[in-house]
C-alpha cells in the first residue's frame, strides 16, 4: 500500500498516483466513520461494556434458595458466568473496534503524526486486548 504522508525525505508521489491515493483517503474515511459509527451503536445498546449486568437475575428469582435446590444454584452460577464473560468481549470489541479506528488514522496520518494520547490509548488497547484470554499478542 503506497503511504498517504512520505516519511522525511521522501519524494511527491508520482503524478501517475495521486489518483491512487485520493481514492484510497476516501475508502480510508469512509471505514473510518463505519467503525466510529459501529462504536456508537454498541456503546448506546445494551450489550455495551458495563449494561449487559445492569440488571442480574438474583438468585432468589429461581426459588428454592438457601441451597435448597442445587440445579437452581447450578443455573445461577452458570448464568452470573455467561454474564461475566459477555462484558469482557463486549470490552474486548468495543477496545478492538476503536484500536481499528485509531489504525486507520495511523495509516492516513502516518503513527508520528497521530496525537501522543492517541497513541497512549492505543497502546492501552493493545495491553488489554492482549491480556484477554481470548486475543493473540500482536507482533509488532
Amino acid at each position: 500500500m503506497t503511504p498517504i504522508h512520505p516519511g522525511p525525505g521522501a519524494g511527491p508521489a508520482a503524478p501517475d498516483t495521486r489518483g491512487e491515493l485520493v481514492a484510497e483517503l476516501s475508502s480510508f474515511t469512509a471505514f473510518r466513520d463505519r467503525v466510529d459509527e459501529l462504536l456508537r451503536g454498541l456503546g448506546a445498546s445494551p450489550a455495551a461494556p458495563g449494561k449487559l449486568g445492569a440488571d442480574p437475575l438474583g438468585r432468589g428469582r429461581l426459588g428454592g434458595g438457601r441451597g435448597s435446590w442445587a440445579e437452581a444454584d447450578a443455573l445461577h452460577g452458570a448464568y452470573r458466568g455467561v454474564i461475566d464473560e459477555l462484558e469482557r468481549l463486549s470490552t474486548l470489541l468495543s477496545d478492538s473496534i476503536e484500536g481499528l479506528g485509531i489504525a486507520v488514522l495511523a495509516s492516513h496520518q502516518g503513527y508520528e503524526r497521530v496525537d501522543v494520547d492517541v497513541r497512549d490509548r492505543a497502546l492501552a488497547i493493545r495491553r488489554h486486548t492482549n491480556g484477554h484470554p481470548a486475543a493473540k499478542p500482536a507482533a509488532l
